[in-house]
């Protein structure tokens, strides 16, 4: 196994009230030493096993402090990284070798937010820096941890205190968040942003690569980007990685690794990632197939407001995966995801009301789900309201209308609309008769199993 690399110094900063210009002043100053600054040092592994790493394997912790580092307030469920980074650093480096570094505002336990507080930083040493006595802050740093000052001086810009008190460029960088509209926002500031760190800036940048939004379509330049994202524990990050590895976007598809990113992000509460994992555990990808564990990730996921997971659970009961069928409960999964527009719930409510399942048969019911999930250019949805049109259930009976929506959705690949085309056509119905078209239907949906085509194939001449 390879050693752990050492570092001399780790420097912890929050990217906006001027902490990348200070925390970048001090990188320079130590040029001559081992320094895990950023997440560019970071080169594999997940960003929290990484840090960590890091800190057991650091001597030395510096804390850039400026005006207002302290000032953000703890939220539950959402990370701050500084103060996670500060609290990591007191269990593993160690209080006698931290060192607050304040280029403005004040250090003391009054500022602390509740985490780290009563936790023995104020007994840590600190160092000061004073703008306009820039030129003895360099003998006084290195005088602080014993180290030899002698060598020849680097050409480090010293922090102006312009800079010190107004880094306006960090601080616009630290407004984005995972709740950002970045729809609005142009895409060479998500560019801007993404490239000096902001993680939901880094995911929004993948997201357009791999959607072509605003810019050309490229799944590496997406990986690489939600890469960056995910490094620094972005739960949204994660999982658009693992769905890349998954399925063979901008990466080979590995599905070990999608299993790592989607766990990663899961136990987060990435209710996406919890579903995707349900499905591999469901359908045995990457894991032993364990539907008890499938559907432990489809509750959190549906809980979390995945509409495919709620979907899933509809299905869980209708088709009682438990032992026998649970209809109420089916419906209940199915409404509740068909009433946010997931097609596949609108298309399994629908066929509920068409069959009479867990509800009174009732076609029109049937026919306006089957409609919600059409509009949506489902295939499912657009072949069963063809048929609703078709046999005159739930709406006024009309073949033509039939043809065009199972023309639709035959040509989307859907098997059992090329089997109802391929009967319009043979019979003549909503359309002019033609045997050929007939037999080229029906083949098309032979060809992926559709016992149906199969069987009119045998025993029809044409």
């Amino acid at each position: 196994m390879a050693a752990k690399k050492k570092y001399d110094f780790f420097i912890s900063y929050r990217r906006a009230n001027n902490g990348t210009v200070c925390g970048s002043y001090l990188v320079g100053l130590l040029s001559d030493y081992n320094v895990f600054y950023d997440v560019d040092s970071i080169t594999e592994g997940t960003f929290d096993t990484q840090i960590r790493e890091a800190l057991q394997n650091t001597e030395r912790f510096i804390l850039v402090v400026t005006e207002g580092s302290f000032d953000r307030p703890e939220v539950p469920g959402k990370r701050d990284w500084y103060y996670e980074e500060i609290g990591l650093a007191i269990e593993t480096v160690g209080l006698e070798r931290i060192t607050p570094v304040v280029f403005s505002g004040t250090f003391n336990e009054d500022i602390l937010p509740e985490s780290l507080k009563n936790r023995g930083l104020r007994s840590c040493q600190v160092v000061k820096y004073v703008a306009e006595y820039a030129k003895y802050f360099k003998d006084e740093f290195f005088h602080h941890f014993g180290l030899d000052n002698t060598a020849p001086a680097k050409n480090v810009q010293s922090p102006t205190r312009e800079q010190v008190e107004d880094d306006q460029y960090a601080q616009d960088n630290e407004q984005y968040d995972d709740d950002t509209d970045w729809d609005e926002i142009d895409i060479d500031e998500i560019m801007s942003a993404a490239k000096n760190g902001n993680a939901a800036a880094q995911v929004a940048l993948g997201n357009c690569y791999y959607n072509g939004d605003r810019i050309d379509e490229d799944y590496e330049k997406a990986v690489k980007w939600y890469k960056k994202a995910a490094n620094q524990g972005n739960s949204q990050a994660q999982n658009n990685l693992g769905e890349c590895y998954r399925d063979g976007e901008g990466v080979e598809e590995n599905i070990d690794e999608a299993i790592k990113w989607f766990t990663l992000a899961a136990e987060q509460g990435d209710a996406d990632a919890q579903n995707n994992l349900g499905d591999c555990y469901y359908n045995g990808a990457g894991v032993p197939e364990d539907t008890n564990k499938a559907f432990d990730w489809y509750i959190k996921a549906a809980g979390g407001g995945n509409t495919d997971a709620q979907n899933s659970l509809g299905e869980w009961f209708r088709d009682g995966e438990d032992g026998e069928p649970n209809y109420n409960e089916a419906i209940k999964w199915f409404r509740l995801a068909a009433k946010q527009e997931n097609a596949d719930a609108q298309v399994n409510l629908g066929t509920c009301y068409y069959e009479g399942t867990g509800v009174t048969q009732n076609f029109k019911e049937a026919a306006k789900w089957y409609q919600l999930a059409a509009d949506q250019d489902d295939p499912i949805g657009l072949c069963n309201l063809g048929e609703c049109y078709r046999d005159g259930e739930g709406v006024d009976q009309d073949c033509k209308e039939a043809v065009k929506l199972f023309k639709l959705s035959a040509d989307m690949e859907n098997a059992r609309a090329q089997y109802n085309l391929g009967l319009c056509y043979y019979y003549g119905d909503g359309v002019k008769q033609n045997l050929k078209k007939a037999r080229e239907y029906f083949e098309f949906a032979a060809d992926q199993d559709c016992e149906e085509a199969i069987e009119f194939l045998n025993e029809n001449e044409f």
